[in-house]
């Protein structure tokens, strides 16, 4: 009788050492999943956390000066127009802000006249023709389908909702008129539907880092960062198609609901001209054509080389 009750009271003993251990499991698991609760809330999230949030304006200030056209020359879609005259310099960055005209004035008369003979004081740049042979405007995903490197180049930190944000993308055939390479200045995406005066010099957007960066990553590198170098030199007597890359977002319309019915045909490239002030506006291609117009891979197809775009 004595061993039975011994025997009872170890399997009594094993079975409450067995609820304890059972209890204690399960204590951990449920802080276990609390915490993993509380990291999910109060830990940085992935990019597509932000995607509520208001896009910026995106526009201008694009580096060019805030001086009003006094005339605006159109080029039609697919037409060429020869840029041999275009004039910039320091001279019509004093002349234009009120800042740089009061250094002006604390400057020696001596200090003047070497600000005068400077080779940046006033000049043409190198001639060169352009004409624009596609275009396409497209969301974020679409764009990164065709250049997956995108989103590791776009180090922002911040997505925005698909139908707060375009891509477009515009093929320009460049021709090299003069007897040196040149980098042909960057066109200005503009548009009378952007936010901003559409006449003056400063309004619209210049191409955006990171989508450049995808069309031409950095050569050499295994997982590319930067813009490539060199990517729109053009050799004298070469034509060649550089394709730029422009964000616009809802906030970069005057009308809130502005992004959604945008028409490239209501857009243009441009490139400007400080005397006389005029802006020469590329127009894009109509709502059909653009439709039917394709975003080509300037490392896959041979553009770089020089060699016609199919």
């Amino acid at each position: 009788m004595v061993e039975r009750r011994h025997l009872g009271l170890a399997a009594s003993r094993t079975s409450r050492r067995i609820m304890r251990v059972a209890v204690g499991a399960a204590a951990v698991v449920g802080l276990l999943l609390a915490f993993w609760w509380m990291a999910g809330r109060f830990i940085a999230q992935p990019r597509q956390a932000t995607l509520t949030q208001p896009t910026p304006v995106g526009v201008a200030f694009s580096g060019e000066l805030a001086v009003e056209a006094d005339e605006i020359v159109e080029v039609p879609y697919g037409e060429t127009v020869v840029l041999d005259d275009l004039t910039r310099g320091m001279k019509y960055d004093y002349e234009a802000s009120s800042y740089l005209q009061d250094e002006w004035e604390k400057k020696t008369e001596a200090e003047r006249q070497e600000c005068r003979e400077s080779e940046d004081w006033d000049f043409e740049r190198a001639p060169f023709s352009a004409r624009v042979v596609g275009c396409a405007m497209v969301s974020p995903s679409a764009f990164a389908e065709w250049y997956p490197l995108y989103p590791e180049l776009d180090h922002s930190g911040v997505l925005f909702a698909e139908e707060d944000e375009r891509i477009v993308v515009v093929d320009v055939e460049v021709e090299n008129l003069g007897p040196e390479a040149i980098a042909p200045p960057d066109p200005i995406l503009k548009s009378a539907a952007f936010l901003g005066p559409y006449t003056m010099f400063n309004t619209g957007m210049f191409p955006d880092n990171a989508v450049q960066a995808a069309l031409y990553p950095l050569e050499g590198e295994e997982a590319p960062a930067a813009l490539g170098g060199g990517y729109n030199q053009v050799m004298p007597g070469e034509r060649r198609v550089i394709s730029y890359a422009f964000r616009i977002f809802r906030n970069s319309f005057a009308e809130e609901d502005g992004i959604d019915g945008a028409d490239l045909s209501n857009m243009e490239i441009s490139y400007v001209d400080y005397h006389p002030r005029r802006i020469i506006a590329l127009k894009l291609a109509n709502a059909h054509d653009a439709a039917r117009a394709g975003v080509r891979n300037a490392y896959l197809d041979g553009i770089r080389s020089g060699e016609p775009a199919s």
